[in-house]
């Protein structure tokens, strides 16, 4: 009795704490607003009677698009938007060349914030970690210089998955578009994460395609809940403890390849040989660890949610674009039969392939993967742009809609895939139209110096997949209203429930 009795003092005592610290965050955030922020107007404040701002968090979850749009007919520069997980301050794209390099604004550590990296279940997204820089060292000294040799084994997953997601059935038939694409890309990622050995282990796979929707269930839960509580209601809560579960899970499938490799290795190293060469990011990690231990299923986890997010949302869309424009995808045919069939997977073959490249760049301006994207936290007091000053904790995020101005982009609300096609042949903006390149007009992969490191990967995988896609299959809109993206939060995805047909064609070339 005596210890259950102080069980219940110490969680009192802690709810008393914890109201405390409520408290005061919500007096300081109140006056600190009121004296440096509040020039920027609130646009979805508290209605007259509401205590919390639950209400305002949902109406931002389901409305975050219509309300930035609101916004800026209210101030021209910046605005303060209640979020999900606060209130943030959304930047016009005018500002953007202003902070993409401001070495006081942090990109990881928005990452943490959302997805509560400090959590456990959550832990891939915990930054300045051994594994998080492991994870930066791995892609930007690895996986980037050894993109060209992942074309072949690429190619071949591709064919294998697409028998089995789009089928090779030669009748028009409806798939469920994203369901198909999230396998598809989560096997692609998966070859090149972790190698031939698991790509197509079913368990992973399942878990990759899991883990990443549960994540995002997860996050938008707890960001529902008043900050100071989140460290002890994830515990309770199902879907946070889903996600501690299957991460559990993961590491019990790399570990063990891991370590033969290691054993392996260490046996071939005294017999005074050279060690297998693994063509897999489960390599490149070892050898940016550089012999420090560190938690490898944390970083596969971190390859895989952003391959799955990112990668499978954009092909999703860009099926969807091409599915309604039969002349174009004849003259995306002919430039793959050009290319490919002259070169194979040659070093300068995705390169070539400039109107597909095009295609995936005006895919990117008509639907981004958010809303708000250069998203940054300040890590010190800095200033905006108008030299206002922004306290320490301040989260910004610069708006997309310059990707949908006339005065930026003609005919701005037409897709035309041969857009930047006709922009590389302008002469000095070769590079600037590539899919690749950032800018302030397009922000699909950030801008500045923490622009997205893995974009050149993505851009590979998701024209190899193409290449496939477009030789192998026909497609044309189901039946029914035409896909439309969705807003949930930041995020702009597409269509999750849409389909499409496709029917098997005979290909021109054999690859």
């Amino acid at each position: 009795m005596l210890q259950s009795f102080l069980e219940l003092s110490y969680i009192f005592e802690a709810l008393q704490v914890t109201i405390v610290a409520i408290i005061i965050a919500l007096v300081a955030a109140k006056y600190l607003s009121k004296d440096v922020l509040s020039k920027y107007p609130l646009i979805n404040d508290k209605l007259p009677g509401e205590l919390f701002y639950t209400k305002r968090k949902l109406h931002f979850v389901t409305h975050a698009k219509e309300l930035i749009e609101e916004g800026f007919t209210k101030a021209n520069k910046a605005f303060r938007l209640l979020t999900d997980d606060g209130i943030q301050i959304v930047l016009s794209p005018e500002w953007a060349d202003a902070i993409r390099d401001n070495e006081n604004l942090n990109f990881s550590r928005i990452s943490e914030e959302d997805y509560h990296g400090h959590i456990p279940g959550f832990d891939p997204f915990k930054q300045g970690t051994l594994a998080d820089r492991i994870f930066h060292r791995g892609i930007s000294s690895h996986m980037n210089a050894a993109l060209e040799r992942l074309s072949e084994p690429l190619s071949a997953e591709v064919d294998f998955s697409l028998k089995q997601y789009f089928t090779d059935s030669r009748e028009w038939h409806e798939i469920s578009l994203q369901s198909c694409v999230t396998d598809i890309v989560s096997q692609l990622s998966s070859r090149v994460f972790l190698g031939e050995e698991i790509c197509r282990n079913p368990d992973w796979h399942r878990f990759t395609v899991d883990y990443t929707a549960h994540t995002i269930e997860a996050g938008q839960e707890l960001r529902l809940w008043p900050k100071a509580l989140r460290s002890y209601v994830h515990w309770v809560l199902p879907c946070c403890q889903k996600i501690r579960s299957e991460l559990a899970d993961a590491r019990k499938i790399i570990a063990p390849v891991l370590e033969r490799r290691r054993r392996e290795k260490a046996a071939t190293e005294a017999q005074g040989k050279p060690p297998a060469e693994y063509l897999d990011a489960l390599e490149w990690m070892e050898v940016a660890a550089k012999g420090q231990p560190y938690d490898p299923a944390v970083i596969q986890v971190m390859l895989a949610f952003s391959a799955n997010m990112t990668g499978s949302d954009a092909l999703c869309q860009v099926i969807f674009d091409l599915s309604q424009r039969e002349e174009l995808v004849k003259d995306m045919r002919r430039e793959i039969i050009n290319v490919l069939g002259k070169n194979g997977w040659n070093k300068s073959t995705l390169y070539k392939l400039k109107l597909m490249d095009s295609v995936l760049k005006e895919s990117q301006r008509m639907k981004p993967a958010a809303v708000g994207l250069m998203r940054r936290y300040a890590m010190k007091e800095t200033e905006f742009p108008d030299g206002t000053p922004m306290p320490q904790g301040t989260k910004i995020m610069v708006s997309v809609h310059e990707s949908w101005d006339p005065s930026v982009f003609s005919n701005a609300q037409e897709f035309d895939g041969y857009r930047f096609l006709k922009m590389r042949e302008e002469g000095d903006k070769e590079n600037a139209a590539q899919f690749v390149s950032t800018g302030k007009s397009i922000l699909g992969f950030g801008y500045g110096k923490q622009a997205c490191p893995g974009r050149f990967f993505a851009a590979n995988e998701l024209k190899i997949a193409l290449c496939h896609i477009l030789l192998k299959y026909d497609l044309k809109p189901a039946q029914g209203p035409p896909p439309k993206p969705l807003t949930y939060g930041l995020y702009y995805i597409a269509d999750p429930v849409a389909k499409i047909a496709v029917r098997r064609r005979q290909g021109e070339i054999d690859f």
